[in-house]
């Protein structure tokens, strides 16, 4: 999922506006990145509910801000680091950690109604699940949410290099644990 190359002016000129005042911004803002920041967030917390509250928060932080925005130069970065600093906020808040067990958000569907198929994704669900935080973020950003290993890198300000290895150990682990569970 690239972005455009006048994705980043626009939403500078978008936070521009939001640090003058203007709400119909937020409402840009929200519709070029709220879907992706919830699939991090999702990722991130793996409870649907919590997402959503996370990604609303943001907004609604954003709005707040007001001339702090002025001095935002990588507008995407700058909000799936609020995400991120939401959802750890909230865990500490509430006494636990995000890779708490999932409730009601699945994280891999079958496509069929094939009771081994079902089975699998089950598995590999609950593989995923017990990947570390940051193993299962850089799995979610690359495979499912299509970044390139350069971008996930800016978006949480780490080298592509430490993305690729964390990728790179996720799925080791994944096709350790699906292989040992046939």
């Amino acid at each position: 999922m690239d972005r455009e190359p006048g994705d980043d002016r626009r939403d500078r000129r978008s936070l521009r506006r939001l640090a003058d005042g203007d709400r119909d911004a937020l409402t840009e803002l929200f519709d070029a990145h709220a879907e992706r920041l919830f699939g991090h967030a999702l990722w991130l917390t793996r409870r649907r509910a919590e997402a959503e509250d996370a990604v609303q928060t943001v907004f609604v932080k954003l709005a707040e801000r007001g001339g702090e925005l002025l001095r935002v130069r990588r507008p995407e970065a700058y909000l799936h680091r609020m995400l991120r600093s939401t959802i750890v906020d909230d865990a500490r808040r509430r006494e636990r950690r995000p890779e708490e067990a999932l409730d009601d958000a699945e994280l891999l569907v079958a496509d069929s109604a094939d009771a081994e198929a079902l089975a699998e994704a089950k598995g590999l669900e609950r593989a995923l699940a017990a990947l570390p935080a940051e193993q299962r973020e850089a799995v979610g950003l690359h495979l499912f949410e299509g970044h390139s290993f350069g971008e996930i890198g800016r978006l949480l300000e780490v080298s592509r290099f430490t993305v690729a290895s964390r990728y790179r150990l996720a799925i080791a682990r994944l096709r350790r644990t699906v292989e040992g569970d046939r």
